[in-house]
């Protein structure tokens, strides 16, 4: 949702800097917040859809019950501690942000950074919450021992939803 104002606010940039010879205020401040944005929110998306960095080697060669287990134990000793610790910051920040009235230093526009750093603390609240929805259907995995996602090649090689 924030790609094409991004493109647009660095297309005009570019276009009023280089055509026109006249550089603007704004665009470096507004592509770093649409870019942070755009960053935060993705990590959600990412733990959702399973496409985030992790050992899937070792994964792999376990089954269903075991490839569970191991996410569990992931889950509760880097996910879980990890995500306290930025909930805790990120609000610090937002309530700084706020109380101190805090603008962005980087260009003479000043913005107020209050908006970006709620929406870093309200991303940091969805990633938790997927987290949490993840974590219970990794507990099912390992209670049924069936995937919690299944395998989205045989649905479309049947041509269901091709």
């Amino acid at each position: 949702m924030f790609v094409f104002p991004l493109i647009i606010v660095v297309s005009w940039s570019v276009f009023i800097r280089y055509v026109l010879h006249s550089p603007d205020i704004y665009s470096y401040d507004l592509t770093w917040m649409f870019y942070a944005v755009l960053s935060f929110l993705g990590g959600g998306f990412a733990l959702q859809n399973e496409v985030h960095v992790r050992a899937d080697v070792f994964l792999n060669m376990l089954k269903n019950r075991g490839q569970a287990v191991l996410n569990i134990i992931g889950f509760v000793i880097f996910f879980f501690p990890s995500m306290i610790g930025l909930l805790w910051s990120c609000w610090d920040l937002v309530y700084k942000a706020f109380y101190y009235h805090e603008t962005s230093p980087y260009t003479s526009w000043n913005p107020s950074v209050a908006p970006i750093k709620t929406v870093l603390f309200v991303s940091m609240v969805l990633l938790t919450l997927q987290g949490i929805v993840k974590f219970a259907g990794y507990i099912k995995q390992a209670k049924d021992g069936n995937p919690v996602l299944p395998d989205r090649t045989e649905e479309t090689e049947g041509g269901e939803n091709a």
